[in-house]
């Protein structure tokens, strides 16, 4: 049924129409999967919250106003004219905003490609005194059982001008799919993908935040206790997860490599290994970060017994975040091995 005969969405002839409508998931990779340091487009999980609109290229624009000197307006074309760049991010989903406090792990590393947000800026010209950038997609639809007429996320100034924050064409050398929020969306390095709007039509400089549905009611974090306020789910908290061991390759008395990936939104310093459900910890070994990609860590463990055993990770920044133990979207992963006899 299209959107436009719903009670809840009300009539508009101008509303990009949608090839699919709703709340929709696409994860394909365990994590025992994710070997490579790049993930294969078609391999990244997919999330949208209203659908998937039908977005016709040739009339496809990008309008870059609100407190600016000078209104942009940029046709696909144009867009690719400017100076292109590429960026190597994880890419992380922030999971539910019904249910922040369960770990999810819908990441991947990937390279994105396109005009640096920075650049649009320079040439708009944010007046004095803003202090956020609003990105609007095209989608629109029914979430959570209300109808919104279309996606819209912000994000400081500060990170827009940082020169990583990008307005994609690529991903991994290859033209944006539409499930990916082709042909044209935003990619915001060191924040969780809620901000990076897919589909996007608009950026909109201002003096204040959205007061948008997924600005307010979602992707906010409550308060620690009740003197503190929520917070924007914006910077990618320290998180990891193992890739290998897993059962029928660890044997006692021989020795195997513990491995993962770790990333921030600052560079991992630090990642612990427990080999015993948390009771211990020891160092492993971690790559220096290059870019916004993830980090891989390493440990030598050679078990003394069969049995089950519970191996953990747990990633620290240079600033001296590190994963909590307790219910968060970023909670201490964990897995079961079952060690054999050779």
């Amino acid at each position: 049924m299209p959107t436009s005969s719903r009670p809840d969405a009300p009539d508009n002839p101008h509303r990009t129409p949608m090839l699919v409508e709703g709340f929709g998931l696409d994860q394909r990779l365990r994590l025992p999967d994710m070997t490579s340091f790049l993930t294969p487009e078609a391999d990244l999980f997919s999330v949208w919250h209203l659908g998937i609109p039908d977005v016709a290229t040739d009339r496809w624009s990008l309008t870059v106003g609100g407190a600016v000197a000078q209104q942009l307006t940029l046709s696909l074309d144009e867009l690719r004219a400017l100076p292109q760049t590429e960026i190597t991010s994880v890419h992380e989903c922030a999971g539910s905003p019904l249910a922040p406090s369960i770990p999810q792990r819908r990441v991947g590393n990937v390279r994105w490609g396109g005009v640096r947000l920075s650049e649009l800026l320079r040439l708009a010209g944010p007046d004095d005194g803003s202090v956020y950038v609003i990105s609007t997609g095209l989608d629109h639809g029914v979430y959570d059982s209300a109808y919104h007429d279309h996606y819209e996320k912000d994000l400081p100034l500060d990170k827009a001008l940082d020169g990583t924050t990008l307005v994609a064409l690529t991903v991994n050398g290859a033209p944006l799919p539409a499930r990916r929020g082709g042909p044209v969306r935003l990619v915001v390095p060191g924040y969780y993908g809620t901000n990076s709007t897919k589909w996007l039509t608009s950026l909109t400089v201002s003096d204040r935040r959205s007061t948008g549905a997924f600005n307010t009611k979602y992707y906010m974090d409550p308060p620690a206790d009740a003197s503190a306020q929520a917070t924007p789910v914006w910077d990618l908290a320290p998180n990891s997860f193992l890739v290998a061991p897993v059962d029928a390759g660890v044997h006692a008395g021989k020795p195997v490599e513990i491995w993962g990936w770790a990333w921030a939104h600052e560079p991992v310093t630090r990642v612990d290994v427990s080999v015993d459900g948390g009771q211990t910890w020891t160092p492993a070994q971690v790559t220096s970060r290059t870019g916004h990609a993830w980090q891989k860590f390493t440990l030598a463990w050679t078990p003394s017994s069969v049995g089950e055993h519970i191996l953990a990770c747990r990633a620290t920044t240079r600033s001296g975040a590190t994963q909590p133990s307790t219910p968060r979207r970023n909670r201490i992963h964990q897995r079961v091995v079952f060690v054999t006899q050779e």
